[in-house]
């Protein structure tokens, strides 16, 4: 009943041509034996990528996706329902090994198998880092990845929709238009409904002197700021690849997509000097035959932060030892891919408010009943929309001794056992870059966000490095994963700090201790260092931005890819996807890889 309901709504609303649209989605019958560029996975990149090469229509282009597209179901599109299709058919339901610093836990890791990747399945919140976090990245050697350069595509791939004058003024959302895109194919727009709690939060933070930013897109993504949704405001869904760049290409008659079909193995040769990609395997899926396409220009890996690496590796691009313990033949010796892994863990500080008069929210029924009806209330907004990002000294007066530990401490002493010396002297270039950066007021440490009482807390900077590798040559099989969360002390030290930031917060601010807050997680008996790293070890888990598993910096400190994105020892493959980035940037990651994208795009054709 509610997807006849769901259906009705779309055919009245602005989306419905977009959604008519029959995707030109090939047999493998139907398919060229040589397409100019083949994008391995029809994601969140990917599906960026392809859709602006297939723009120049002298261009052949084939994307080769797992998985399929999304019905548009309710856990796909409406906002309410963001994060139920984890879990689901369009998921790889990935889950990493036991965690050695973590309670020796297990956790899932979800990545997107569908046409989209991650725009599908994340929260869908549309913030950038502050221009610090992208600087870092030309710190390490990263030429034209700084703030300056990636503005341009930040703003390329969005639609920006200013906050309802209402929402505007109750809440007090203001915006800067200069650091807005408004034409392009995301919409960026403020839900029409907002928690009434929001405003004790940043009149509390005021109070403590923390400032609230006009905009955090203007590359002050600090203190406390409105942020929109991605989420289109004309018909309250969900904006994302597959009505922004997908379908508009499947007009394209330059433009193939295979879906249902994973690839097994990039296939190379050496021609003169160069190692070159000749060849794509692939198969619709577990013990079904092989098929091949021939690569006319360039292969473009776009699997994600899990599944681009572990490609690589099986296709003898990474480290040789692991090649050779699969049976594989080194093809090029990158230590690098499948190191770096981080991801911003989360942990909840729980609270009940024992003074507050708000009153009870709508059931989900409820919440269901006037979303359809109205397009208004809940389901019109996947999560808070008011975020605080601190700077490490706003929040602890150990930020300086914290850092000194960090630079005291052996490069490879909290890094994954064999780790190479070429990664070794990435991890001590990044903590380098990061220390300077992270002693200013200009880069976050901690992620503040506010949720009726219970607040979310996230260390933006995490010296922890995770690993991914591929188990066996087989892509249906779980690759090893293992976040390694925890696995350097200091970031328990950090998530410490901040807990006892907002404690004090909580207790001192009036507005917020006007509600009465009362915490029942950690709980108040939990007060040293080590008490919180048992706490932590036992319930930290992840906020599903993994990245940076073939970094994106020189090849002598462990970088897997060069800045314009071309991988090391290969003449025509790159990567784009979130495992380029090389320092996880103070944000939600989903409008940095959109414009990576958008940028990788503008690098290939120009390239060409």
């Amino acid at each position: 009943m509610k997807a006849q309901i769901l259906t009705s709504f779309l055919i009245g609303s602005n989306l419905v041509n977009a959604y008519a649209l029959k995707p030109r989605v090939i047999s493998p019958g139907e398919k060229l034996d040589k397409y100019d560029y083949v994008i391995i996975g029809g994601g969140h990149a990917g599906g960026v990528v392809a859709a602006r090469i297939a723009e120049n229509s002298k261009a052949s282009v084939l994307v080769i996706e797992a998985g399929p597209l999304d019905q548009d179901e309710e856990i796909a599109i409406v906002p309410g329902k963001a994060g139920a299709i984890m879990g689901t058919k369009y998921d790889w339901n990935f889950t990493t090994v036991p965690m050695e610093f973590a309670g020796a836990r297990s956790i899932a890791v979800p990545a997107a198998k569908v046409v989209g990747g991650g725009s599908v399945m994340n929260g869908m919140a549309f913030d950038r880092g502050a221009a610090s976090d992208y600087d870092a990245w030309n710190d390490l050697g990263n030429k034209g990845w700084g703030w300056k350069d990636l503005l341009p595509y930040f703003k390329k791939h969005e639609h920006f929709h200013p906050p309802p004058k209402d929402i505007a003024e109750q809440y007090g959302i203001t915006y800067e238009a200069s650091a807005h895109g408004f034409d392009g194919p995301i919409h960026a727009s403020y839900p029409p409904f907002q928690d009434p709690l929001s405003l004790p939060w940043i009149k509390g933070l005021n109070s403590l002197g923390i400032p609230k930013e006009r905009d955090g897109h203007n590359g002050r993504a600090l203190n406390v700021f409105w942020s929109p949704n991605a989420l289109d405001p004309k018909s309250m869904t969900r904006s994302y690849v597959k009505p922004g760049y997908y379908l508009p290409a499947t007009k394209r008659r330059n433009f193939h997509a295979l879906l249902g079909n994973t690839v097994t193995k990039v296939v190379t040769k050496k021609v003169g000097k160069k190692i070159v990609v000749t060849e794509i395997e692939y198969t619709t899926g577990p013990g079904a035959a092989k098929q091949r396409v021939r690569v006319g220009k360039e292969a473009i890996v776009s699997a994600g932060a899990i599944g681009s690496p572990r490609l690589l590796q099986i296709s003898g691009i990474g480290p040789s030892a692991l090649s050779k313990s699969l049976g594989v033949t080194p093809v090029v010796d990158l230590p690098g891919v499948g190191s770096n892994y981080q991801d911003h863990s989360y942990q909840f500080v729980f609270n009940f408010l024992t003074n507050s008069t708000q009153a009870p929210p709508p059931t989900d029924a409820e919440a269901a009943a006037e979303y359809y009806a109205n397009k208004t209330g809940p389901w019109t907004r996947s999560g808070p929309t008011l975020f605080a990002f601190l700077p490490f000294k706003t929040f602890t007066e150990n930020a300086t001794s914290i850092l000194s530990s960090w630079k005291a401490q052996s490069p490879a002493a909290h890094l994954a056992a064999g780790s190479s010396t070429e990664v070794v002297k990435g991890y001590s270039k990044q903590v380098e870059v990061l220390t300077k950066r992270l002693a200013t007021n200009l880069m976050a440490m901690t992620e503040y966000v506010w949720t009726g009482g219970s607040v979310l807390l996230s260390a933006q900077h995490p010296l922890s490095r995770g690993t991914i590798k591929a188990a066996s040559t087989d892509v249906f099989q779980q690759p090893l994963i293992d976040l390694r969360y925890g696995s350097n002390p200091l970031d328990y030290k950090v998530l410490a700090d901040s807990v006892r930031w907002l404690r004090k917060a909580l207790q001192t601010a009036p507005e917020l201790a006007a509600l009465g807050p009362i915490e029942f997680a950690p709980g108040p008996d939990v007060q040293t260092d080590e008490q919180f790293a048992a706490n932590f070890a036992g319930s930290i888990t992840t906020m599903f931005h993994s990245c940076c598993t073939n970094p994106m910096q020189p090849q002598k400190i462990g970088g897997v890819v060069d800045d314009k994105l071309k991988v090391y020892g290969v003449d025509n493959l790159r990567v784009v996807d979130a495992s380029i980035i090389p320092l996880i940037p103070g944000t939600h990651i989903q409008a940095t890889v959109y414009a990576i994208a958008e940028k990788a795009a503008d690098l290939i054709l120009r390239g060409r």
